[in-house]
């Protein structure tokens, strides 16, 4: 099968890549490498195009490879960078997945799009896991980005016929994050094990899922998926507080520091993200690595990056 992954440079968009690889599949990275790294792909067999997705040549690449799915996980994944700086936020997600579309639409039509999107969509706390029939309030830029860039691939899906689904993912984590609460909560403690500071009071909670999780739901929906501009909710089903997830990492770490907590809360920040993942367990998705097997793992891959 023919694939294309945009960002498959990137932390995540390296693991689908690999995957794609390891299932036989042909592979094209579209990647700007305004932040993703080339030595994600050195061990890859995959065809790179150092390119924007706004770059005019990627339609008459589609129009020539006609990627039978695209894997768009192409963009910027950080909220605090989107508090700081909104106009690159919504040019790198939502401009650039509309850039997509509209080269898809006119290219290659046939073309399925898997866009990733995130559980960030839903807003701040909710008593009850989020589900994709809940109302979306996003409360950072990031989140108005790629809701935005999901009604566009909804839109596109049923206004011109386009093949599009998207991927709600909550709280990613693995090998080669360099970013992120996992990837942060790992380095402090390496960096001193005698005292650890964490934002807020400990008890906002998450649904992390680990990579390969999110690789195998993506698998998935590529071959289950109507592609009808339907959302799925991808997370890894295991909730913890924040102080619980610094806690199991101490231990795994074997460090003994000292907690605190600042009590402040970061503009953007939900209290709580917690996934329902009925409708993806539908096409039969079960998370094949549990928080603590994911967390072992990261780690194990922080302390060999280190050597």
């Amino acid at each position: 099968m023919k694939t294309w992954v945009t960002g498959g440079a990137g932390f995540l968009g390296s693991h689908v890549a690999a995957a794609l690889v390891g299932a036989g599949h042909h592979v094209t990275v579209v990647d700007d490498f305004s932040t993703g790294l080339a030595e994600n792909l050195t061990a890859l067999a995959v065809r790179v195009e150092r390119r924007s997705l706004q770059d005019p040549a990627v339609e008459e690449l589609l129009g020539i490879e006609k990627p039978e799915v695209i894997f768009h996980l192409a963009g910027d994944a950080l909220v605090a960078r989107s508090v700081a700086d909104p106009r690159t936020d919504c040019e790198r997600n939502l401009l650039a997945t509309l850039a997509l579309l509209e080269a898809v639409r006119r290219a290659s039509p046939e073309s399925r799009i898997l866009f990733a999107s995130t559980g960030a969509v839903y807003g701040d706390c909710a008593e009850r896991p989020f589900s994709e029939t809940d109302g979306v309030w996003p409360i950072s830029p990031y989140a108005v980005s790629k809701l935005a860039a999901e009604r566009y691939c909804f839109a596109f899906a049923h206004t011109y016929g386009l093949r599009t689904c998207s991927l709600r993912l909550f709280s990613v984590y693995g090998p080669r994050q360099s970013k992120q609460v996992v990837y942060d909560l790992i380095r402090k403690i390496h960096a001193n094990p005698k005292e650890l500071a964490l934002f807020g009071d400990g008890t906002q909670e998450r649904d992390f899922s680990h990579a390969n999780n999110i690789v195998d739901a993506f698998l998935l929906a590529a071959r289950k998926a109507e592609f009808q501009g339907e959302v799925f909710n991808v997370a890894g089903d295991e909730i913890v507080s924040i102080r619980g997830l610094a806690e199991m990492l101490c231990e795994m770490m074997m460090a003994s520091p000292r907690l605190l907590f600042t009590g402040q809360r970061r503009p953007g920040d939900s209290q709580r993200w917690v996934a329902d993942t009925a409708r993806l367990r539908g096409l039969g998705y079960r998370p094949r690595m549990n928080l603590r097997d994911g967390l072992r793992d990261t780690v194990a891959w922080y302390l060999r990056s280190l050597r």
